[in-house]
């Protein structure tokens, strides 16, 4: 749904628009406990936003009666839609919300809201901590009138309820510079800064769809391509990037979804992501990405959404690269100050950390150091149609945003940001501070010459310090200096919000032969100071454990009882969350921990862990295990488990790289998904198999093939699959940094083809194309037990039909259904459904001729488009790198045998050489695939996978005895040799390690036997209509035979290529 606001209209008059003509339209889902999944999910609609909204209009009304004038309303609360309801009520009743930061520190509250005249704190807080920052905040508030007013719990104010309207009739003409939100930014004197918002302000994102585009361009603000999609948000709504949450949802009527109030594990997002419907969008922080993508959990996840902004801060370049293989992915830029500066969707996905200015919107670029460009806002006529900083600013001419950029090197109007012009720090999580006056503070003490923060980029804050050297006392240490500053690093902290907050672990001191550098007027040079520390600030954030602890930091550890480990661990975080009392039960994260929080738990643990066996030393605690566990009770479980040397090691897996050609597919992919005609959906079943691991690799080298889901009876086909592709030497990575293809287990003679109903119902939805590969490979078995494995073809055919799609289905048959079939019949099999005389006199060929004919009789249905893949004998890949031809096969045991025996055949019987190479078979099967969705052809047709050149034996004859040192007898001459081996052969000997060929002397008595029969040619007309693979084909030849002999080498270590 577009947007449906003129500009005579407010937020609050479109809310209250959108709850009489539309009720029912979702705004937003929401956890029924907002600090948790795990009870549930309710939907908000517009009707219950406008409920809400009159029933906190009505409450304010109610505590303001009798004071007149515009009133500063600060809030601060658990993360939930209770910040929406107030700040759309607090425009209702003419007054202003000042969101504050439940990070700040109580300075940099109490400034706020002095600088602010506010009157009324309203307090929604939910945890311990929060309310006691709160208490704490009232009583230092004591020296101006400051009320303290409790908001009602969520559903309190969302409830169904039916409320009296309260009547908003101001137009937004006579209100356009009046300030409804105020939020604060960073500041650059060290204390935040208030940001008056204005309903012009916010109807500046509104016009963002009306910002012109150059041709055959897109914006990079994913708000406008995803309207009415639901949107993904995580994070605070006090913050820039809530706010404009909120806004888009109401302008756009973009339903949103809220993550709960807890940190954003990779279990929580897959459970967002898993739910009906999951969001397709989203704009986020880089901090969450970064252990998201850290995951193949997290990866797939990920990968449900289409597309994804990223903004505050920026990303690690191996983590955007990964992420912009699973979604479109494109940086945003933006501030508390200015709103939007608008870009445009990078052209190569490559480029997803560039900035491309949209050319409509005033923007400079103008040099400041060598190589680095500040961004420069320019008034002009129509700016604050567009430009919310002159809302924000509306005497200035131009606005100086104070952020650095570095040119692309190679693509004009690109550019990179590089970092901040002032003191602003900038980390990884988009949180700001100003660090100047901690700085100061720790610069104050007698024995200290400067200090410098650090911390841009980084997910913690921390501290190099220059001590006055000639001031030292003799003997000095760096525990003693560090002790005996610990007075005003306490100090620091508590003027710093609590993002910022610097951890002894994070406190570092400088060289004497390195001296910091400063500025003629004595200010700290930044860059180059930390240009020269940039060892020591690496080392800081190193996973490496950090050896040097303040020795009452935390209290240690005594005794190894479970109950000893619970005590310490309550005591350990009562003391780092400054709360009285710790239960047992109670959820770290809900008892309003922040992040640096968990990370001082997360150091304390892993020191304590050093008391555990050698082999569970590497058993690292992360923040996530934190989160994941919750309770105390269940960290101290893991971690006596640790110490007990009960808990199982863990294993690291490299990444797999990319090939250049993966790679470049990967990219085209990706992009692709978005084009209008998208691409194909294919489900393969069996892709675990010889022929279709290859099947499967072939796909994915098409970027057509949008999704691929794999059907294999095991729940552990996903790791097999990896398995498969590592040891051919195949792009793994297709399967664990993509979400390319997906893994279902299914028992397709099955109801449902064995599926969850949601999964079978998606695949109906979204099928194009199925191929039908999985099949029992046992030339033994009766007819009768291939029963389940035909009432599956049968259940796929009418899958086929049922499909939304039309899907096309492709079965793959054996050439077996036709190869008892004789000259007589006529000198070719033609690509047709034969006799039942022609099959092969075994169960496996049986069960493939009935499938074909259960394929042909569903072709009759109107619009069936069907095709049978007739497989011949498939040798190994054509790539010495891609495996090896099994070592199952007649072939290769022949092969192996006849090395050992020092003979080898002169003939192969009645066979004749059309072997395929099994990767060029794969390659011919999904030209079919594609040339029939080309060709859109209804009903059945029949394609022989078989070399159309056949080869002669003599020729290759000659390469085998040469290699294998073997002497070329007569064939029959070779299996007696092969029976009278066969003699001393017991379940017990390894003699059928060195012959193989044992196993299969029915097989080669066959080929004796039937040494004087003419086969007949196999027909490849149709294949060589589809596929332009098959036209190209040769035979078999001596090159093709060494490198199967190579592949071989390690298995049959008799093979000597140099004596051919």
């Amino acid at each position: 749904m577009g947007s449906i606001l003129s500009d005579s209209s407010l937020l609050t008059h479109l809310v209250d628009k959108l709850a009489s003509d539309t009720p029912d339209l979702l705004y937003c889902i929401h956890a029924v406990n907002s600090k948790s999944e795990k009870d549930g999910w309710r939907n908000v609609t517009f009707k219950l936003l406008s409920q809400a909204v009159d029933r906190l209009s009505w409450w304010i009304d109610e505590k303001l009666s009798g004071k007149h004038g515009q009133h500063v309303l600060a809030y601060i609360g658990t993360n939930d839609l209770r910040y929406v309801a107030f700040i759309l009520a607090c425009m209702k009743t003419g007054n202003t919300a000042l969101l504050l930061s439940t990070r700040n520190s109580q300075l940099a509250s109490l400034h706020l809201l002095k600088e602010t005249g506010c009157s009324v704190l309203v307090d929604g807080s939910e945890t311990p901590q929060l309310r006691k920052s709160l208490d704490d905040l009232q009583t230092q508030s004591s020296g101006f009138s400051l009320q303290r007013w409790y908001m009602d719990s969520i559903w309190d104010i969302f409830s169904h309820t039916p409320v009296q309207s309260f009547l908003h009739t101001v137009r937004y003409e006579d209100v356009e510079d009046h300030v409804p939100i105020i939020i604060h930014s960073s500041g650059t004197t060290g204390l935040p800064k208030p940001v008056n918002v204005s309903h012009g302000y916010l109807a500046t994102i509104l016009h963002m769809e009306t910002l012109p585009i150059p041709e055959n361009r897109k914006s990079g603000q994913l708000f406008l391509h995803y309207k009415g999609h639901l949107r993904f948000h995580y994070g605070p709504m006090f913050h820039f990037v809530g706010l404009v949450c909120m806004v888009e949802c109401i302008f756009f009527a973009t339903p949103f979804l809220l993550a709960p109030d807890k940190p954003l594990t990779t279990d929580v997002f897959t459970h967002i992501m898993n739910l009906e419907p999951f969001p397709k969008w989203g704009l986020v922080t880089p901090f969450i990405l970064e252990e998201l993508a850290a995951s193949q959990k997290g990866r797939d996840a990920l990968a449900r959404l289409s597309g994804l902004n990223f903004g505050g801060a920026p990303m690690a370049r191996a983590t955007g690269d990964t992420i912009s293989g699973l979604v479109l992915l494109q940086s945003m830029f933006g501030s508390s100050e200015t709103s939007y500066t608008p870009i445009l969707l990078c052209e190569d996905p490559g480029d997803w950390d560039y900035f491309e200015w949209n050319p409509a919107f005033s923007t400079r670029m103008e040099e400041v150091d060598n190589g680095l460009w500040e961004l420069i806002l320019p008034r002009g006529p129509d700016s604050r149609y567009y430009h919310g900083v002159f809302h924000t600013y509306p005497e200035l001419t131009q606005y100086r945003t104070g952020d650095l950029f570095q040119a692309h090197p190679s693509k004009a109007g690109l550019w990179h940001y590089e970092g901040r012009a002032d003191d602003i720090i900038v980390l990884s999580n988009g949180e700001k501070f100003n660090p100047v006056d901690a700085e100061k503070l720790i610069q104050s003490h007698s024995l200290v010459d400067h200090a410098a923060v650090f911390g841009q980029d980084r997910f913690q804050a921390g501290i190099i310090v220059e001590p006055k050297w000639m001031e030292l006392p003799p003997g000095w240490t760096i525990e003693w200096l560090h002790q005996v500053i610990k007075p005003v690093l306490a100090q620091a902290n508590a003027a710093l919000p609590a993002h910022a907050r610097i951890l002894d672990s994070h406190v570092r001191f400088s060289s004497p032969d390195q001296p910091f550098d400063l500025s003629p007027k004595g200010t700290l040079r930044r860059r180059d100071i930390f240009k020269k520390y940039s060892v020591v600030i690496d080392e800081v954030y190193s996973p490496v454990d950090v050896e040097f602890r303040s020795p009452d930091q935390l209290p240690q550890l005594v005794g190894s009882t479970i109950d000893d480990i619970e005590d310490w661990l309550q005591t350990v975080v009562a003391k780092i969350t400054s709360l009285d009392t710790i239960n047992l039960e109670d959820d770290i994260s809900a008892l309003g921990t922040d992040s640096l929080q968990v990370v001082r738990l997360v150091q304390a643990l892993q020191e304590t862990t050093k008391l555990a066996p050698t082999a569970e030393r590497h058993n690292v605690w992360t923040s996530a295990q934190i989160y994941e566990l919750a309770t105390v009770r269940n960290v101290a479980a893991r971690l006596f488990r640790q110490l007990s040397s009960e808990a199982s090691q863990g294993s690291l897996t490299s990444q797999p790289e990319w090939s250049q050609r993966d790679l470049m597919t990967r990219f085209t992919w990706q992009q692709a998904q978005f084009l209008q005609e998208g691409g194909i959906t294919v489900i393969l079943t069996g892709s675990t198999g010889e022929l279709g691991t290859f099947l499967l690799h072939q796909m994915l080298q098409d970027p057509s093939v949008l999704q691929i889901y794999c059907l294999n009876r095991t729940s552990d086909a996903a790791e097999r699959q990896r398995a498969a592709m590592k040891r051919r030497r195949l792009q793994s990575a297709w399967l664990t940094d993509t979400s390319r293809v997906k893994f279902l287990k299914s028992s397709l003679d099955q109801e449902n083809l064995g599926l969850e109903l949601a999964d079978y119902n998606l695949l109906l939805l979204q099928a194009d194309v199925i191929v039908h590969n999985a099949w029992s490979v046992n030339f033994n078995q009766s007819l009768s037990t291939f029963e389940s494995q035909i009432t599956g073809v049968r259940r796929l055919l009418e899958f086929s039909h049922n499909s939304h799609r039309n899907a096309d289905f492709h079965f793959v048959s054996s050439i077996a259904t036709v190869s008892a079939q004789t000259t007589d019949e006529g000198p070719l099999i033609l690509e047709a459904i034969q006799s039942s005389s022609s099959v092969l006199a075994q169960g496996y060929g049986q069960s493939k001729f009935v499938a074909e004919s259960l394929c042909a009789i569903a072709a009759r249905r109107k619009k069936a488009r069907i095709a049978i893949h007739r497989v011949g004998q498939l040798g190994g890949p054509s790539a010495i790198t891609a495996g090896m031809w099994s070592s199952r096969d007649w072939f290769p045991a022949l092969v192996r045998s006849s090395c050992t025996m020092g003979t080898l055949p002169d003939s192969l019987g009645p066979l004749k050489v059309d072997w395929l190479p099994i990767d060029i078979a794969a390659q011919v099967m999904c030209d079919i695939i594609e040339f029939r969705r080309e060709a859109q052809p209804s009903g059945l047709c029949i394609y022989h996978i078989t070399n159309p050149k056949v080869a002669s034996w003599d020729d290759l004859s000659g390469v085998l005895a040469q290699a294998c040192g073997a002497k070329i007898v007569p064939l029959n001459q070779w299996v007696g040799e092969l029976q009278h081996q066969a003699l001393d052969y017991t379940p017990q000997s390894r003699l059928i390690e060195q012959l193989p060929a044992i196993q299969l002397l029915d097989f080669f008595n066959m080929l004796l036997e039937q040494r004087e029969q003419i086969l007949p040619g196999i027909d490849g007309t149709n294949s060589s209509i589809a596929s332009a693979t098959f036209r190209g084909i040769g035979a078999v030849d001596e090159n093709l035979m060494k490198i199967w002999l190579n592949q071989w080498k390690e298995w049959i270590p008799e093979i000597d290529l140099e004596r051919i």
